[in-house]
């Protein structure tokens, strides 16, 4: 992790390039267009607050820069979804998903190549997931309010959490292998045998947890329970927060993001 990006802007943009990403592959024709407009006012806010954190210093970087330019672009996606532009607004989210993933890469930087490929992926797929959980948790509002909506939508957020998990979890899993010395770049402050506390609690909560929260979801969707599907998106989101703010705590001391 580059000296420039900080827990909490680096958390900031993996949340903002996974909403953006699922938004971006939402249809929008089964979806309310309030939807789109409530969570790219979301995206904006994680955005400007990662810049203001970045430029905490007094020095506008172009990470900085690059923030505030995708933080522009969520401005115009809001008002786009607000007007019912969907032609603008969806562009708007695509842009706002490949910088962001620009800037995920740029503060995986590291010396030797492959840790920075696994760390850029890493992030990717962290955002990936917490994006996913936190779209289908705020859909599963919608369906108070719009209760003849397609389910379809929700179904789709529920099965890319499901992709999104397996993936993190192959990373992690990964991760961890590496830093115990099958790379050399890796073994630098890999978890010890007396620090087991952490992995359980990142394994635990992060990926174990939201896992059969994920598959209680989905078979809440299959009977169209939306209420009882809502409140278990909140448990798994809230579960989420726990296992990746581990991560970003554990890729301080210089172990892989696992």
């Amino acid at each position: 992790m580059t000296p420039s990006s900080s827990i909490l802007a680096d958390f900031a943009v993996r949340l903002a390039f996974g909403l953006s990403l699922v938004l971006a592959a939402t249809g929008w024709r089964m979806t309310p267009l309030a939807f789109f407009r409530t969570n790219s006012q979301v995206i904006l806010g994680l955005l400007v607050l990662a810049a203001l954190d970045v430029s905490r210093g007094g020095v506008t970087s172009p990470a900085c820069w690059s923030l505030a330019a995708a933080a522009f672009a969520a401005y115009v996606a809001t008002i786009a979804w607000g007007l019912g532009l969907a032609r603008l607004g969806r562009p708007a989210l695509g842009l706002i998903a490949v910088v962001a993933a620009a800037w995920l890469t740029a503060a995986s930087y590291d010396a030797d190549r492959g840790l920075w490929l696994f760390n850029s992926v890493s992030r990717g797929a962290s955002g990936f997931v917490l994006g996913a959980t936190l779209a289908a948790m705020l859909l599963g509002h919608h369906y108070l309010t719009a209760p003849s909506m397609s389910i379809e939508p929700l179904k789709r957020y529920v099965r890319f959490m499901g992709w999104a998990l397996a993936v993190r979890g192959a990373l992690g899993l990964s991760g961890l292998l590496l830093s115990h010395g099958a790379h050399p770049a890796l073994g630098v402050g890999a978890v010890t045998a007396d620090s087991w506390i952490f992995p359980m609690m990142r394994w635990g909560m992060g990926f174990i947890a939201p896992a059969a929260a994920t598959a209680l979801a989905w078979k809440t969707v299959q009977i169209r329970s939306t209420q009882s599907a809502t409140g278990i998106l909140y448990a798994a989101m809230t579960l989420l927060l726990f296992g990746e703010l581990s991560s970003l705590i554990a890729a301080r001391g210089g172990v892989p993001i696992v």
